[in-house]
């Protein structure tokens, strides 16, 4: 009840009839968002409707970044099987069994790489594509490793970024349950 007049305050306050309380902040004819609420203040911006270059300037910020595609995101990812980003889970791998486990383990190759997916959750986070591979290790055995090819996620941004998990050695528990957090 309490909502309700709420509502009809807020359009009588801005002069809109009371049918129209529910769309109060798309009374323009501009695109709705969050199902049309009455409490949503902006709306989705990139649209072709007038003020939408306002908008899309007014969404610029923690907010915007959050909900909305950061422009300065190109899309522009490696495919799975670049060799700079095999060879960065090698490096890294190695690095990590011998820092951290005192363990000589490395990967000594990968094949059956293949493609799970790009972008799965929208186009409005981090462009990242999703990949799995064989890897063959320094021990004979071999392992699944699923991994993910991020834009823009190098140590300072300048550059891609790769996380991965190697099934089955995930020690640090870094990505349970079992490399769950490192497939899409």
């Amino acid at each position: 009840m309490r909502t309700r007049l709420f509502a009809l305050a807020l359009a009588a306050l801005a002069g809109i009839p009371s049918a129209g309380a529910q769309t109060l902040a798309f009374n323009d004819g501009g695109p709705r968002g969050l199902a049309g609420s009455t409490y949503t203040t902006g709306r989705v911006p990139g649209g072709g409707y007038p003020g939408a270059v306002e908008d899309d300037m007014r969404m610029r910020g923690p907010a915007g970044v959050m909900l909305f595609r950061d422009p300065r995101f190109q899309n522009r990812l490696l495919p799975c099987d670049e060799p700079a980003a095999l060879e960065r889970i090698q490096e890294t791998f190695a690095e990590k069994e011998a820092r951290f486990w005192n363990s000589s383990l490395g990967i000594r190759g990968f094949d059956r790489v293949r493609l799970v997916t790009t972008n799965p959750h929208g186009q409005n986070l981090i462009p990242r594509r999703f990949c799995t591979a064989r890897a063959h290790l320094s021990d004979g055995r071999v392992r699944t490793v699923s991994y993910a090819i991020l834009e823009d996620q190098s140590i300072i941004g300048a550059t891609w970024g790769v996380e991965w998990c190697v099934h089955g050695l995930d020690r640090g528990r870094s990505f349970d349950p079992s490399c769950r957090m490192a497939r899409p």
